[in-house]
């Protein structure tokens, strides 16, 4: 997955950039986000059939997700979906830090000026402050929760729609991965040697550790919400509903959703006590 997903999102760029290069920030998760439907929307159809298949799907994707599955004797249904999601997540960054690392400075600023901007408001809320810490972690989760939110319907009313808010996210933590990079090496490019060789190398493992901590576990978050929506969406293709089939469905995405909020508030308090004590100078 990482590869193919680097090569849609690379094709992606390229191509936002030479046919809208105004809009190339946008248009490039557009374009990215159009390639990895048919990867979405068969992962949700492999995995609305293993729904209907075992009742006890839920408690298999807990298992699954978590580590315990082949323990738990549920190896079957959904033990690619965490492999799945996180190499596609990875695939996208990586492309999108790759590119704003190594394209010239002010052609990447304007190819990824949306990205910018939010990456600056973002920060904007990092604060030592211990008073306005709850405060801070409740506008985090409130905003995470909208997001999930938007990925729950936008997989139901487009099937696998919820994969732009997801390539979104990678493209925003790509470009802020890509602009540390950027930074460490315009800072230690005037010294020769191996500190900093080593610097560039702490600053690049720092952006990583900042962005990635919280960042993974969110967008784990968005994808079973995604997969709850899009199996909500076949049944309701499939007019099953007032049946017993969409009763167990409805129940088992109620329960993905919970998941889903119960990682955010994890990835939450990281982003709020961990994620702003690493530096990324």
């Amino acid at each position: 997955m990482l590869p193919i997903a680097f090569l849609y999102s690379t094709i992606a760029i390229f191509l936002a950039a030479w046919i809208f290069p105004s809009n190339a920030a946008i248009v490039a998760v557009f374009l990215a986000t159009l390639a990895c439907m048919p990867l979405m929307l068969n992962l949700i159809g492999f995995e609305k059939e293993k729904e209907e298949m075992h009742r006890d799907y839920l408690k298999r994707v807990v298992y699954s997700l978590f580590g315990g599955a082949k323990s738990h004797g549920a190896s079957e249904p959904a033990e690619q979906l965490l492999p799945f999601f996180i190499w596609l997540f990875i695939g996208l960054a990586v492309a999108f830090t790759f590119w704003f690392a190594v394209l010239p400075k002010d052609f990447a600023a304007n190819l990824f000026y949306v990205q910018l901007n939010t990456i600056k408001e973002i920060n904007l809320g990092f604060s030592g402050n211990s008073a306005a810490l709850g405060l801070f972690f409740s506008k985090i989760l409130l905003n995470n929760i909208k997001v999930l939110a938007f990925a729950v319907l936008f997989s139901i009313i487009y099937g696998a729609g919820a994969i732009f808010i997801l390539v979104w996210n990678a493209s925003v933590i790509g470009v802020a991965i890509g602009d540390t990079m950027r930074n460490a090496l315009s800072t230690y490019a005037p010294a020769i040697g191996f500190v900093s060789i080593a610097g560039y190398s702490t600053a690049i493992g720092s952006s990583l550790m900042r962005y990635m901590l919280h960042g993974i576990p969110e967008i784990l978050a968005y994808f079973i919400g995604a997969l709850a929506g899009g199996m909500i969406s076949i049944a309701v293709v499939r007019h099953e509903w007032n049946s017993e089939k969409f009763e167990a469905t409805t129940y088992n995405a109620l329960g993905l959703v919970i998941m889903a909020i119960l990682i955010l508030v994890i990835a939450a308090m990281l982003e709020v006590t961990v994620s702003p004590l690493i530096s990324v100078k």
